[in-house]
């Protein structure tokens, strides 16, 4: 009985493993472009390498509405169905951005999980200082959290108070939508 629970754990972990490794990972990315088109978002230029478990996208050039809004140097998507996480790293806002928030973003990493399937948790670095966000998808609310930086404290000051101070120094923006 015992060998037998062993041998269904054993095959289950194998069947999860293949179907991850051999998911059409770039598929999943081109459905995930289709989906985001009828909104006006329209990714070009990008390109491919597909590795066990996740798809690197490089070079990708964001237009919202027509507008060139992002280059990104590099995202690493990682789809293992209970665990999926995209992260991006060399953002480049458009210069139309550069009277709101500085340009440059180090990283943002999005994460996904089957065990709390109802939230998005965001987190993101660069020349604007750092943000935690959450996103209740069930109650359509998003919660963010921004830790500025000196920069983003002297130069984007009216940016700044659009966000509510909260009593530690960081700036929050609570939003339903």
């Amino acid at each position: 009985m015992v060998k037998r629970l062993g041998l269904f754990i054993a095959y289950s972990i194998f069947f999860i493993g293949a179907v991850i490794i051999f998911m059409p990972k770039t598929n999943t990315y081109f459905l995930m472009e289709k989906q985001i088109k009828p909104l006006g978002v329209v990714i070009s230029n990008e390109t491919f390498e597909e590795n066990f478990f996740d798809l690197i996208v490089k070079n990708m050039d964001i237009s919202v509405k027509g507008i060139d809004s992002v280059h990104v140097n590099q995202t690493d998507m990682m789809f293992l169905g209970v665990y999926n996480v995209v992260d991006l790293k060399g953002i480049i806002l458009s210069s139309v951005a550069s009277s709101f928030v500085p340009l440059h973003i180090q990283h943002i990493k999005i994460l996904y999980s089957i065990f709390n399937p109802l939230k998005v948790k965001i987190f993101a670095e660069g020349e604007f200082g750092s943000l935690q966000a959450h996103i209740n998808l069930k109650e359509f609310h998003a919660y963010v959290d921004v830790q500025p930086s000196k920069l983003m404290l002297q130069k984007y000051k009216r940016s700044l108070r659009e966000l509510k101070k909260t009593k530690d120094g960081s700036y929050v923006y609570d939003y339903a939508f």
